[in-house]
């Protein structure tokens, strides 16, 4: 296990977050990097924390890698909405919702977490950080990458099926206990609130993510750059190329500008569970 190169995925959120302090003050083993892949569709506030992030980690000696597959709100546009099949061009498509001719609902594949934040942090580990040229197989356990999912997201956990790296989830005890109890989100930001009382942590999504909740979506709206930016994108894919039906980020299949995202509480309801929930695959 000594041998193994330590390396997070870092996606700037609660949990993520938690993992990478938690090795800067000795709680969990050091780790040797953290990457964060950027899809350059992040909040400010994002950026801002992954600032204050690779600075915490550099007084601990952890440097924090930023890669990027390139610009995929930029990528939606050229590609889904203008047609990249015409200039023999590919892009990872976001998981959007289509409302059908006939009144029937659906969701196009997504894509875009595997192209924009798994392959270029796997591609970064492999060069740069094992310094291994394009198609040179890796050793066999070289790295043991770690992710910032809790115990209450068992659901996310995998084996990895590489033979060069081995999975590593320190916030559940997989595939070794570190912690004297696993964590959950709330424990996390509870840990948070303890160490870094003045320091708040943003959800880590793209801004036109379509797994946003509505609460998601009113703390964009809320930003009016972030706002317009998202109406911008969900206006442009309305009719995309190749599509019958049309194209919406919001769940509903109603043009953004027009979603009701009044709370419950707001329209005078009663509140008794979950709408729905992202289930939070590109950035804990």
């Amino acid at each position: 296990m000594t041998d193994r190169l330590k390396v997070l995925s870092l996606g700037a959120g609660v949990q993520s977050t938690t993992v990478l302090l938690m090795s800067c003050r000795g709680v969990l083993p050091k780790l040797d990097a953290a990457v964060f892949a950027d899809t350059q569709w992040e909040p400010t506030e994002v950026y801002d924390h992954l600032d204050w992030l690779t600075d915490e980690a550099a007084k601990a000696g952890i440097p924090v890698h930023r890669v990027t597959n390139g610009d995929l709100r930029q990528h939606t546009l050229e590609g889904f909405v203008r047609g990249s099949s015409e200039e023999g061009q590919r892009y990872a498509s976001l998981p959007l919702f289509v409302r059908n001719p006939d009144g029937s609902q659906g969701m196009i594949r997504r894509q875009c977490t595997r192209e924009y934040k798994i392959v270029p942090i796997e591609r970064f580990i492999r060069r740069e950080l094992l310094g291994l040229k394009p198609g040179k197989r890796a050793p066999v356990d070289a790295v043991d990458q770690w992710f910032g999912i809790s115990s209450d997201e068992m659901r996310r956990v995998r084996i990895s099926r590489d033979h060069w790296k081995r999975n590593v989830y320190s916030l559940v005890g997989l595939p070794f206990d570190m912690l004297d109890r696993p964590f959950t989100r709330l424990m996390c930001q509870d840990w948070l609130l303890k160490h870094y009382p003045n320091r708040k942590v943003p959800r880590s999504a793209c801004i036109g993510c379509p797994y946003h909740t509505d609460d998601e979506w009113r703390r964009i709206k809320a930003n009016p750059m972030q706002w317009v930016d998202a109406v911008e994108i969900d206006r442009a894919i309305r009719h995309a190329d190749g599509m019958d039906g049309e194209v919406f980020l919001h769940r509903d299949c109603v043009p953004l500008e027009d979603v009701d995202l009044r709370t419950d509480e707001d329209k005078g309801q009663m509140t008794f569970g979950f709408r729905a929930e992202c289930l939070g695959y590109c950035g804990n």
